[in-house]
């Protein structure tokens, strides 16, 4: 098979993407190009460069440069030290939106560390804000301290500068590894750093397990506290776990492969029902092309704002495993490489249709067969690799990654010539064959990329204990209850708090633990249990004939039946009904009914305090906000918020924004 030399990521090459690629990548702390490269340049040399429609920018990290250029010396380190550039490369990046952008473009935004902050706020920002028009410079700093100031003057500010000067836009992807949840010694947040409200349509986030350094707080799309689900009018009980088995919000589907999530997977309400006004179809995510950075979705004049798509995973490694840059470019195997592929992989489960260059992907350990033409999700080996290529690995001689592209007849970017151009046409044919057969599967290359040495800061650069020793905030599960509470004390090495009762790792985690005996250090939630959760999409013929399904099922049940659930599947339904209206969530078998009954009567009460008595033609005519509602109060499978009061709070800040 000859490969083209670049490939779009789609699930299906043969499909159109209209509109062009917007790629913004902000680099970690201290990161640029160097010897030893984080994953946010090593996904930058997988792009497409060329293209008319795809604009890539690249931004070093912190420290690295200011307002009058490149940054050192004093300067870098208190930048380094305290974040005082955060607002410079916000700006900065915003700047290329601005320049760039054009109605239909898809934004897709990447980052590490504070560089996956930074993509944060600003995704906040072009929330709050919006974008400006190009050539409008001059108001860059305007929009950025209307975008800071988080008082009720500054959101009133906030919305008329965007309905005065600013376009609506949304962010399509977002593709961030090891977010740390505060940017310098000093620590500093600005509105949205979180996301829990933004319009961002794929957020998919890789995180370290063995990063224990006090300054590097894991920051979640939300945070989640595990303690089962309490009405209460505080703001403190937010955040309950609602005890999923998946990541694909309060209303699930079909559990498949942890790694092969689809742009299908997280749909908030792919097995809801709301009887006779939102059908299953309007609860769940749009198809594709109503997807955010697409054709816009307007109600009554005002853009829809759907549920992020969300899913956080847990990998083997430090910080610096994760992001990248914690060992030098010409090491063969890094653990660094597993979360770069699988960010890599997730663009083309959520159809992003960002360019890639079909070499640098084969050369990162991709194999180019299982994306193109048609995309293949992975599945976990049920076996290790050949014994071939075990001693190949024990012996030192597996063939370097750039192999993978010349192998496939592809010019490799590392400089080689590729397999077809030696002078004799059948010495060429049997090289590339031999060539082939020595490859490793992705699968296997991801099996020794997670036997590589992780690599501990602690002990490879002592000073990070003096930070070891200043009183931090820290998270501490309580002996006599599973809630969390805040308590300030010397960090002293103490590894990441893990409050999720049912975290997703990624399946080389699991391997290395039958493998290498490794163990996780994380202070973990004392009911957790974790998930190596694979995911199936569902088609469109698929997701008629569930609705036709749950519909026939559900609607026909009256005042007659004693129960509010029933089997569906290997699952089962959960509803409540409302006069003609029926509210449904599609859980595990073995998940607690009466939790679900409580937060879809907390869910109505909320649409009821909202629109005053609420009817079938408040929900009809008011789509968007119910799905603002929902987003509010669910998020990726977890209880987001139980105060009515906040969520309505908050409801009502929305409203100024529009």
């Amino acid at each position: 098979m000859e490969y083209p030399a670049a490939i779009h990521a789609l699930q299906d090459s043969r499909a159109t993407k209209a509109g062009r690629n917007l790629i913004i990548c902000l680099d970690g702390t201290g990161d640029q190009f160097d010897d030893d490269n984080s994953n946010v340049v090593n996904f930058v040399a997988c792009l497409k460069k060329d293209d008319p429609h795809q604009v890539t920018y690249y931004q070093s990290g912190i420290g690295t440069y200011n307002e009058r250029g490149l940054g050192g010396g004093i300067s870098a380190i208190i930048d380094m030290s305290i974040g005082s550039g955060l607002g410079i490369h916000i700006k900065d990046a915003y700047r290329f939106l601005m320049q760039n952008y054009r109605e239909g473009d898809r934004i897709c935004l990447f980052g590490f560390s504070r560089g996956s902050y930074t993509v944060r706020c600003l995704a906040g920002m072009l929330h709050k804000v919006g974008l400006l028009p190009a050539h409008n410079s001059t108001q860059i700093n305007f929009a950025y301290n209307f975008y800071k100031d988080d008082s009720l003057e500054g959101w009133r500010m906030s919305g008329d500068f965007k309905k005065t000067f600013c376009a609506d836009v949304n962010v399509y992807f977002v593709g961030i590894w090891d977010c740390v949840a505060s940017v310098g010694f000093i620590p500093r947040k600005l509105p949205f750093s979180k996301s829990p409200t933004n319009n961002i349509g794929y957020f998919r986030h890789a995180m370290a397990l063995d990063e224990h350094r006090s300054k590097f707080k894991i920051c979640h799309y939300a945070n989640n506290d595990p303690a089962a689900f309490v009405r209460s009018n505080d703001s403190s009980s937010r955040k309950k776990d609602f005890h999923h088995s998946n990541s694909k919000g309060l209303f699930a589907s079909r559990p498949r492969a942890e790694n092969s999530e689809s742009n299908e997977k997280n749909k908030t309400a792919t097995t809801s029902l709301l009887e006779r006004v939102l059908t299953l179809s309007q609860l769940g995510r749009p198809n594709s092309k109503n997807l955010p950075g697409n054709d816009k979705i307007k109600i009554q004049g005002k853009r829809a704002r759907l549920p992020t798509d969300v899913l956080e995973v847990w990998f083997c490694g430090g910080h610096a495993d994760v992001g990248g840059g914690a060992v030098k470019n010409s090491e063969r195997h890094v653990l660094a490489r597993i979360p770069l592929r699988w960010i890599i992989r997730q663009c083309f489960e959520c159809n992003t249709g960002i360019l890639f260059n079909t070499a640098a992907l084969a050369e990162t350990g991709i194999d180019v067969q299982n994306v193109w033409p048609v995309y293949k999700t992975p599945t976990r080996p049920v076996v290790g690799p050949s014994p071939d290529h075990l001693n190949k690995y024990l012996t030192g001689v597996i063939p370097p990654l750039h192999r993978r592209s010349t192998a496939l007849g592809l010019e490799s970017t590392k400089g080689d010539p590729p397999a077809h151009v030696y002078p004799n046409n059948e010495e060429s044919k049997a090289i590339k064959m031999d060539e082939i057969d020595n490859l490793l599967p992705e699968q296997s290359e991801d099996y020794f990329d997670a036997m590589a040495p992780i690599n501990d800061q602690l002990k490879l650069a002592k000073g990070w204990w003096m930070l070891e020793l200043w009183p931090v905030k820290i998270r501490r599960q309580k002996k006599d209850s599973d809630e969390w509470e805040k308590v300030v004390r010397f960090n002293l090495g103490s590894y990441r708090a893990i409050r999720e009762t049912e975290p997703k790792m990624h399946w080389t985690v699991e391997q290395r633990m039958l493998d290498k005996g490794y163990k996780i250090e994380a202070r973990v939630h004392r009911q957790a249990h974790w998930k190596v959760v694979w995911y199936a999409p569902y088609n469109d013929e698929e997701k008629i004939k569930l609705k036709g399904e749950v519909h026939r099922l559900v609607a026909p049940r009256d005042q007659k039946y004693q129960s509010n659930f029933v089997e569906f599947r290997t699952s089962k339904i959960i509803y409540r009904r409302y006069a003609g209206l029926f509210f449904c969530a599609c859980v595990d078998a073995n998940d607690n009914e009466l939790a679900y009954l409580e937060a879809l009567h907390f869910f109505v009460e909320v649409l009821d305090s909202f629109f005053g008595n609420v009817c079938e033609l408040d929900l009809v005519f008011n789509f968007y906000k119910v799905y603002a509602i929902l987003d509010e109060v669910f998020l990726a499978g977890e209880i987001e918020e139980t105060s009515k009061q906040v969520v309505l709070t908050r409801l009502e800040h929305l409203d100024k924004l529009e």
